[in-house]
């Protein structure tokens, strides 16, 4: 389990299931990725055709990020994490979580796996 934002993410870096539907997810964002609309940038904000567009990137933003993290963790996951109202800001806050959750979940694999990998200077010695 992974908890992220308090929240339990039924999510395991140590499961071959679990880590084929996460890289499946990316790649999916990545295609996506590459159709989104451009940023308009700052000095969109000066008419409505330019809000309209910063609108529209941003609506994109947010359908990728909410259908990676679906996709990689769990329909219905994106609403648990994220909460009543959607904006970039608060899903790249969740991106971040997640983000630093798998890390950590991660690392202590690592740390418990290490427990159970001879050192190398033992392996040498033993072999000589």
């Amino acid at each position: 389990m992974l908890t992220v934002l308090g929240k339990e993410i039924d999510f395991d870096v140590t499961s071959p299931a679990d880590m084929q539907r996460y890289l499946e997810a990316e790649a999916a964002m990545q295609k996506a990725a590459a159709a989104l609309p451009p940023d308009p940038g700052p000095a969109a904000m000066a008419t409505v055709e330019g809000l309209q567009a910063y609108q529209a990137h941003l609506a994109a933003q947010c359908k990728l990020l909410t259908d990676f993290i679906d996709a990689a963790f769990g329909d219905g996951t994106c609403n648990a994490l994220l909460g009543p109202k959607t904006s970039l800001s608060t899903l790249l806050d969740v991106m971040d979580a997640l983000r630093d959750a798998i890390t950590g979940q991660g690392a202590q694999y690592a740390q418990r796996l290490a427990a159970y990998k001879p050192n190398r200077a033992t392996r040498r010695k033993a072999a000589k």
